[in-house]
């Protein structure tokens, strides 16, 4: 596996190097290039590196390259975020891989989560912060777009909002399992200069630091969540989650109803919303009641 992977290295460093034009680094095109890319000995010069050396590279030879010889390297090639990636990986740092991409939102996945309706969903970043959301969402707890965007954090709101405690009943048992997502995540990602101010902020609650500073750690997976949700009442659901594949900072995250009834209560809550019936009751400082809810399923 070795060999294969340090082929493919020298592989990728071809195509690469055949991409950079001369006068995107600075140099001369001059008129006797076979080829409209870069020479190997003017990769070598610009990322501070033997000639030779840097040949085996590309001829796949097991030559081991530190982590600042393919920094510079990658320099030298112009490599994007993601391609710096993909060559830290073939490199064997796969410590080094960043996720690539940032935390924009696109507009397919805006999409999807509207498509995703009546079942809850949202985008989060390794983070746990909420940075899309459809309307059933919005409403699960409290209102995530009444939200600053820096309280729109799952951690956060776990141990900050007397809403969210209530919704999704925040005893220590659910906090720890929180704390234990959080975790794993911050050992993913554990360069990313956000996670300082975010810990800073999360240290402030004791509660919070005794559940990290116990070191527990994981991803519990088809748990049934129940949840309190103030408009149409008691949903048992499940959580699934994936990766987006275009950028592997954001995730996906869907709330499943695991009976009819969840279901039923769900697609109440999504006409409601449709229909402006929440906001007109936010307005008037009420909310539906569940006996209404109760009337309109039998209805």
């Amino acid at each position: 596996m070795a060999q294969v992977r340090t082929e493919e290295l020298g592989r990728f460093l071809r195509s690469r190097r055949n991409r950079v034009r001369p006068c995107e680094v600075g140099l001369a095109a001059g008129t006797r290039r076979r080829v409209p890319g870069l020479r190997r000995e003017e990769v070598a010069v610009l990322a501070n590196i033997g000639t030779s050396w840097y040949t085996w590279l590309e001829q796949g030879r097991e030559v081991h390259p530190s982590e600042s010889v393919l920094e510079s390297i990658a320099e030298a090639l112009l490599l994007d975020r993601e391609e710096r990636a993909h060559l830290f990986l073939l490199g064997g740092y796969p410590d080094r891989v960043a996720n690539p991409g940032d935390s924009a939102v696109g507009e397919q996945m805006r999409t999807l989560l509207d498509e995703l309706l009546p079942l809850p969903a949202m985008v989060t970043d390794p983070r746990y912060t909420i940075l899309a959301f459809n309307s059933v969402e919005r409403y699960l707890a409290s209102d995530l777009e009444a939200l600053a965007p820096a309280d729109r954090n799952c951690a956060i709101q776990s141990f900050e909002s007397p809403e969210w405690a209530r919704t999704f009943h925040s005893d220590d048992g659910h906090r720890a399992q929180v704390v234990a997502k959080l975790r794993a995540s911050y050992a993913e990602s554990i360069d990313d200069p956000e996670w300082s101010p975010l810990l800073s902020r999360l240290r402030r609650n004791p509660e919070f630091c005794r559940l990290w500073d116990s070191g527990t750690v994981g991803r519990s997976v088809g748990r049934v969540k129940t949840i309190e949700n103030p408009y149409v009442g008691t949903l048992k659901l499940t959580m699934t989650t994936l990766i987006a594949q275009e950028n592997q900072r954001l995730t996906l995250s869907v709330y499943q109803p695991v009976d009819t009834v969840t279901r039923s209560r769900l697609e109440t809550l999504h006409g409601w919303i449709n229909d402006g019936s929440i906001e007109r009751r936010r307005e008037d400082g009420a909310q539906p009641s569940a006996e209404r809810h109760l009337r309109a399923v039998a209805d």
